[in-house]
């Protein structure tokens, strides 16, 4: 990379366990959190499922399918190529992410609490006064 980087503060460090049929997530491009855009990591910690990790080329076909092996580190830079893991048939997939950014990078706060609130909160209606 050629610059300084460190663990984000601001975005969470997630243990995410994958182990009931269906699960995966579907194609997406990583959100830009701070300008330069962060660093997502995915570090497999287990994986005995039959996941695959895919990429799309900038034309749109699939460019790599992979499984990804124990203790396999993947890189991706938030806003680049278009992502997903494959649906689980068997088995069971442990992965820790987390982010790394450039010291001197800005955080992008309005992005964060798209990307991190939870379900948005219906408003309550209101009785009319008497």
């Amino acid at each position: 990379f050629g610059k300084s980087y460190c663990l984000s503060k601001e975005i969470p460090i997630e243990v995410r366990v994958y182990e009931k049929p269906g699960a995966g997530m579907e194609w997406h491009v990583d959100d830009v959190l701070y300008d330069p855009p962060q660093i997502e990591v995915v570090v497999t910690i287990e994986n005995t499922s039959d996941c695959q990790t895919m990429w799309k080329s900038k034309d749109g076909s699939i460019s790599t399918s992979l499984e990804t092996d124990v203790n396999s580190v993947i890189l991706l830079q938030a806003g680049g190529v278009c992502h997903r893991v494959s649906p689980m048939k068997r088995g069971r997939r442990v992965i820790l992410k987390c982010a790394y950014i450039d010291k001197h990078a800005m955080f992008y706060r309005n992005e964060m609490v798209k990307q991190f609130d939870s379900k948005p909160k219906k408003a309550k209606k209101r009785k009319r006064g008497r």
